[in-house]
């Protein structure tokens, strides 16, 4: 092991965990990437000042959570590529558990996604291409197709902001949608014609409204846009019927 690792003796009671924290510091500064070979149990021993018990039991913590893959082999163990979706399927499981048990949570879950839709919308209008306004039209036709029937709407309306998400060209952007509307969304289908007895025509207009303002490039038109959609969809934390329907759930 060549790099120069800034380790030092651990003086916890705990010694494993104080081993683990330097070690997944060192992932977390790049100072050890992707691929890189962890010094041997003898050497981290020797640099740690601690027993090969304590290493190893370090070692299994940081495999556990995902860092690194232990081997026995004269290669040692080896730092793992970091994989965003792991800790955001674990961030979700927190989110969704903050939402069954609180009302509050879900109102403020709601205002993130708010959030998240504008960025998308932004991001949307640079990164676009001409298929992906060709796709995005071609789903709002598919809409209107559905004259009042909500049920036929929705899955359609979901595929468009899916689709506004993938077209941002950044898979981080489409990763936390996806995260938000699995926990958020399975709210809507159960009381769907209870939060929308007009149907989707509203809905429809705003989405087309919101196609516009981000095919128009202009920073305003697409902020009012997306406040208006907001609104009709019932992203504000004050749509109390959703929270309470959900949170009985």
């Amino acid at each position: 092991m060549s790099k120069k690792l800034p380790f030092r003796r651990v003086q916890r009671a705990r010694l494993y965990e104080e081993v683990a924290e330097q070690i997944k510091q060192a992932i977390y500064d790049g100072m050890l990437e992707s691929g890189d070979s962890l010094p041997s149990e003898r050497e981290l021993s020797e640099t740690f000042g601690v027993g090969r018990p304590t290493i190893r039991e370090a070692l299994r913590i940081l495999n556990v959570m995902g860092l690194i893959d232990i081997n026995a082999g004269i290669r040692g163990s080896v730092v793992r590529a970091v994989d965003l979706r792991q800790y955001l399927d674990t961030l979700s499981e927190h989110l969704a558990y903050l939402i069954r048990l609180d009302r509050e949570s879900i109102q403020n879950a709601w205002e993130v996604r708010k959030y998240l839709e504008l960025g998308i919308a932004h991001s949307a209008s640079h990164n676009a291409t001409e298929q992906d306004f060709r796709d995005l039209e071609e789903l709002i036709q598919r809409m209107e197709e559905c004259g009042n029937d909500m049920y036929a709407y929705f899955p359609i309306a979901v595929e468009f902001h899916q689709k506004l998400a993938l077209a941002t060209g950044n898979s981080i952007f489409y990763i936390i949608w996806n995260m938000f509307h699995d926990i958020l969304l399975k709210g809507y289908m159960p009381i769907i014609e209870d939060l929308f007895p007009e149907g989707p025509q509203r809905l429809l207009s705003s989405n087309r409204a919101l196609l516009s303002a981000i095919k128009s490039g202009d920073p305003a038109t697409i902020e009012h846009a997306m406040r208006a959609h907001a609104e009709e969809e019932r992203l504000f934390p004050k749509n109390r019927l959703l929270s309470k329907k959900v949170t009985q759930k």
